[in-house]
């Protein structure tokens, strides 16, 4: 298991309420991190992960869908076949929680041991992605930290129910960044694991650079400018209409 190299120390300027949390997927027990010791559901495990040490959960550390989700399991007939969500009335009918579990994002059977958990700031491995707590002004600048470089679209995706497989499993089997905002899970709703409104932004290992980078670039003004208020309409309209008078200037010169 390698330790981390990456220096994540522009994320304390955000001054973030809750700590960041790395996630590894392995395919064999981790050496060196504890055990949870106890059973928690996977979207719990973040929170838990926030005010702790590193740990690492396996099969029968879980209490929902995580074993299928995580190809412990072979997937359980109540719940692909919509039978669970139908008669829960968190669908319409079977019909319509059956075809989720067409669009969730699985593990390959067998191919995790062990999810290891660490906040930030005592990461012993290079996580496979990163899961960052943030309110709305701190996730303004954060979902921008890709799109500044690339300009490629900021996406949400994700599905009421199994919210966990979007926080975790679907940023690294795509290489896409993603976020929810807590209270559209159903689930980590029933469980009171965070209060309403706030982000969950997951960034996969391939993107850790990239937003890192970019954040430092951006510098500590810039990070701290979205949490204030815009001047207001006229004064901002002024401001954009003189720099596109200097720029029609410099293109004519």
């Amino acid at each position: 298991m390698n330790p981390s190299k990456r220096d994540y120390s522009i994320l304390e300027k955000f001054n973030l309420e809750r700590k960041p949390v790395g996630v590894k997927f392995m395919p064999t027990r981790p050496k060196g991190i504890q055990r949870l010791g106890k059973a928690l559901n996977f979207c719990e495990m973040l929170k838990e992960a926030q005010t702790s040490d590193p740990f690492y959960v396996t099969k029968g550390d879980f209490h929902c869908v995580e074993p299928m989700l995580l190809g412990f399991e072979d997937p359980e007939p109540i719940l692909v076949s919509g039978l669970f969500g139908g008669k829960e009335k968190l669908f319409q009918e079977e019909r319509a929680c059956r075809a989720m579990y067409d669009y969730l994002p699985y593990m390959k059977k067998d191919s995790v041991h062990s999810v290891a958990f660490s906040p930030v700031d005592k990461l012993p491995f290079d996580p496979d992605v990163l899961v960052i707590t943030a309110n709305i002004y701190q996730a303004q600048t954060l979902l921008r930290s890709v799109n500044y470089s690339t300009g490629e679209a900021i996406t949400a995706k994700f599905t009421p129910v199994c919210a966990c497989a979007w926080i975790y499993n679907y940023p690294v089997l795509t290489g896409n960044m993603n976020f929810i905002v807590t209270g559209l899970g159903l689930g980590m709703q029933a469980l009171n694991i965070f209060p309403a409104g706030l982000f969950l932004i997951s960034v996969p290992w391939v993107k850790l650079g990239t937003m890192l980078e970019n954040l430092n670039e951006m510098g500590a003004e810039r990070l701290s400018r979205a949490a204030v208020p815009g001047p207001g309409g006229d004064e901002h309209r002024k401001r954009v209409a003189k720099m596109m008078a200097d720029l029609r200037e410099e293109i004519a010169q």
